[in-house]
């Protein structure tokens, strides 16, 4: 069974019962009409729900002209969205501008005709509804778009927590080797350190009646401790110990450096430094197997969100590591080559950061689908596919630019512009 489509309402308001009668036998086929003969009637019945979806209103009527009737109309939340169009005796241009400036949608003067009243009286209706669509559909559009925004937080959050998977890896490997290389150190050092105040505690406590017998007993002493090569190794501890806590202060540079993933605000920073924090952080998958060569440029400061350009080189280089490991021959090295460049452009100068890898290489195929979302070469549980995609989006937001270039066999090169100033 078919729905008969639910009839439309207008609300025809005159003084003059004759002019309603003639509206209401017009257009009573087609719609539910409704009749008030004063403003006063009309504003009551246009405010009780359902409201009408329109108002055919004269403008000369006593106590409460049209235009009065209108302004209230509009200035009622309820009924400020109907559609109204003025039916009266009234020809002057200045009357019709009046009119529409209250908000009609339209002006129609008397004696009327019927057909052009129940075109414009159907063409409006018409247009307000789809307005109405439209504003509904605009609705469910910003709630999908709110959705679909949340949606994307929580895959960039996923990614982010992908990285910071790969960088807690990285700093637990780099840090226990300098720290264990530091208690080591620590202990030999302390070994070492108590042979040699043993030997200062000696000479404190020579014996002055025999004072060159006492001396050949600590010579004896020192000699049986191997006393110069001692002080060498005590040097070379406190050498080792340095050394080490360098290491870690780099390592804890680089985490400083690279884990701003939640930075809000843009920064100018030094490109290279984001890139060699990245480089610390995968240190520990590289330093064996892939030698890393710098072209870097004269390049200057860019404006940018910090943490997430390092998101960025995250995933290029823990990718152009994936490739090379995945065709590494015996001992063979891989390499993996930066480059940074300045490219004077017009409206905005950019900066380009070209990543090259002697790995695999990528197909045809799987070029085409690179940046789609979930899209992945790895096994299950290996890479959450969202990487390059989320690097492409960071990228734009940056409103620049990535690209890549490959052949199977020979390696790829990641290719990224970024404007100086976002």
């Amino acid at each position: 069974m078919v729905n008969k489509p639910i009839k439309q309402t207008i609300l025809v308001v005159d003084d003059t019962p004759e002019n309603i009668d003639v509206l209401s036998n017009l257009l009573r086929d087609e719609y539910i009409v409704k009749a008030a003969l004063n403003g006063e009637k009309a504003l009551l019945i246009a405010s009780s729900k359902p409201v009408p979806d329109m108002i055919l209103l004269d403008i000369m009527m006593p106590d409460m002209d049209g235009y009065e009737v209108c302004r209230q109309l509009k200035a009622m939340s309820l009924t400020s969205r109907i559609p109204i169009i003025f039916i009266t005796a009234k020809t002057e241009m200045a009357d019709e501008e009046q009119g529409l400036e209250l908000g009609a949608l339209d002006y129609i003067t008397k004696p009327i005709s019927p057909s052009i009243v129940k075109a414009r009286v159907g063409t409006h209706l018409d247009n307000h509804r789809y307005q109405l669509e439209i504003e509904h559909k605009n609705t469910e559009l910003k709630q999908t778009l709110s959705k679909l925004k949340e949606a994307q937080a929580k895959l960039v959050q996923s990614e982010k927590m992908a990285s910071l998977g790969v960088l807690t890896a990285g700093i637990a490997h780099e840090i226990n080797n300098p720290i264990n290389f530091l208690q080591a150190s620590a202990k030999g050092l302390g070994k070492a350190l108590k042979q040699v105040f043993d030997v200062i505690d000696q000479y404190t406590h020579i014996d002055r009646d025999n004072f060159i017998a006492e001396l050949e007993r600590i010579d004896q002493l020192k000699k049986d401790f191997d006393f110069d090569d001692l002080l060498s190794g005590v040097e070379e501890l406190i050498a080792n110990i340095s050394d080490g806590a360098d290491r870690t202060a780099e390592i804890s540079r680089g985490l400083r450096a690279f884990s701003r993933l939640d930075e809000a605000d843009k920064k100018i920073i030094d490109i290279h430094e984001g890139i060699d924090s990245t480089l610390t952080m995968l240190n520990y998958r590289y330093k064996d197997s892939i030698i890393i060569r710098k072209e870097y440029g004269d390049i200057p400061a860019v404006q940018c969100y910090p943490g997430k350009l390092n998101q960025v080189f995250m995933n290029i280089l823990a990718n152009a590591i994936d490739a090379i490991e995945e065709k590494r021959i015996d001992s063979e090295a891989g390499i993996i080559t930066i480059k940074t460049d300045l490219i004077e452009k017009t409206p905005n100068d950019e900066v380009v950061i070209s990543i090259s890898d002697t790995g695999t290489g990528i197909t045809p195929e799987v070029l085409k689908q690179l940046f789609d979302p979930f899209f992945t070469t790895k096994d299950v549980g290996e890479g959450t596919g969202l990487g390059m995609a989320i690097s492409q989006g960071i990228i734009e937001d940056h409103e620049g630019l990535i690209e890549v270039e490959s052949k199977v066999g020979d390696g790829s090169t990641i290719t990224v512009h970024l404007p100086l100033k976002v």
